[in-house]
């Protein structure tokens, strides 16, 4: 992790939740099971949140053509 991510504020579970309209479980599953979703940063192996950047670039990931 570098300086600049740990003075950043990090987006909570929570916050996520709401930012996002899905459960815990949805965000897990997006992240660990069908890697949609940035892994959130991790202290003592404990999930503690995403940067804005993490979540902005999701958001960007959405908004992108699906070149499949």
């Amino acid at each position: 992790m570098t300086q600049t991510n740990q003075l950043q504020p990090l987006i909570t579970y929570k916050e996520m939740e709401v930012l996002t309209g899905r459960d815990r479980r949805s965000i897990w599953r997006w992240w660990a099971k069908e890697k949609t979703f940035p892994r959130p940063l991790m202290k003592g192996g404990v999930a503690v949140g995403w940067t804005v950047e993490q979540y902005n670039g999701w958001l960007s990931s959405l908004e992108a053509p699906n070149h499949e």
